[in-house]
């Protein structure tokens, strides 16, 4: 069991506004979402913890929960999972002992482009005064992801291990801060910090909310697409929009193209990501799943970023579920909002 060894934030309430083109139909979406109240911080210790390369911590025979960013997903691994998880890491792996003091900030949906961004990077600001003192550690996979690389360098981080795929840390004392908030939901003074040291490491000072017009496609993503996507740009061209895809830039160069805009359209998915670089007062236009009451974490990030949120909801093209679908967007209503984003 892991020791509470000190407070790193105390619990706080975030209070967020309704969408700047709210309907009042849709108001089950964001109605559950306008006031949350967000934990205390907490910095805890472990002694002689074991971490797999795949970033679980256990103890024993015990995954420890830390692990996982809702205990529920500790709870979908099954028994046959489970004794593979042992097998693998207590017989089959070489085992290396760590006597340095260790810092860990990842949990089991970290390698996400959102999640290292808004989840992880907030823990790893949090503990920022602390990382000469510190070895971070991160799963070996983690080190193939340009903006891993890319963001631990904008922090300065130095001390950096990464676990290798065969092996199995057992760590003298590990530290860990807990979450800064729920994923989804954010501490608004450590985020707009994240924000802070991204933009001055990559974003275009000259030219920062310079007006430019961004759609971020996920037209190359294996799902959630927008299946009407050559009408859609068509629109957006009209109103001076410019396409581009995450893929085919490096992450400082995706920084630097957004510190530069003033409106950024996109649906739900990880490019959306993108509005942490928009200046503030700069407006965003989400194409949502019209039925999705539960991912609103790109409206909540609007508003702890002040950002002016839009929003229009569009229909799935079969029945799956809104982590999956591809959307269709009606073209009537996208111009109606595309001339609100501007006027904003």
């Amino acid at each position: 069991m892991p020791t509470v060894v000190g407070s790193l934030c105390p619990s706080n309430i975030s209070r967020r506004k309704l969408p700047v083109n709210f309907d009042q139909d849709n108001l089950d979406l964001f109605n559950h979402e306008l006031e949350k109240t967000i934990p205390e911080t907490k910095l805890l210790a472990f002694n002689d913890v074991q971490v797999s390369a795949d970033g679980i911590l256990f103890s024993g025979w015990h995954m420890l929960l830390e692990s996982f960013a809702f205990p529920e997903n500790r709870e979908q691994w099954r028994r046959r999972s489970l004794l593979k998880f042992f097998i693998d890491n207590r017989v089959l792996r070489r085992a290396r002992r760590i006597e340095h003091d260790v810092l860990w900030i990842t949990d089991d949906w970290s390698n996400g482009y959102f999640h290292w961004l808004t989840d992880v990077l907030s823990r790893l600001f949090i503990m920022r005064d602390r990382l000469e003192d510190l070895v971070l550690l991160l799963p070996s996979s983690y080190q193939s992801y340009d903006f891993v690389n890319a963001s631990l360098q904008a922090f300065g981080v130095k001390a950096v291990e990464f676990i290798g795929k065969n092996e199995v840390l057992r760590c003298r004392r590990l530290f860990m801060p807990t979450h800064t908030a729920p994923s989804g939901h954010y501490n608004e003074e450590i985020i707009r910090g994240v924000r802070g040291l991204l933009l001055q490491a990559y974003g275009d000072a000259a030219y920062r909310g310079a007006g430019e017009r961004i759609y971020i496609s996920r037209g190359r993503a294996p799902k959630r697409r927008i299946l009407n996507e050559a009408a859609v740009d068509d629109m957006l061209r009209e109103f001076g929009f410019q396409t581009i895809y995450a893929e085919d830039h490096s992450f400082a160069q995706q920084v630097e193209i957004c510190s530069r805009a003033r409106y950024l359209v996109s649906n739900h998915g990880a490019g959306l990501t993108n509005m942490m670089f928009l200046p503030e007062g700069a407006s965003v236009l989400e194409l949502r799943h019209d039925t999705d009451a539960v991912n609103n974490c790109y409206f909540t990030l609007s508003s702890a970023l002040n950002l002016n949120y839009f929003y229009q909801t569009c229909p799935p093209a079969d029945q799956q579920d809104p982590h999956t679908a591809d959307l269709v967007v009606d073209l009537t209503a996208l111009k109606t909002n595309l001339s609100l984003l501007i006027g904003s």
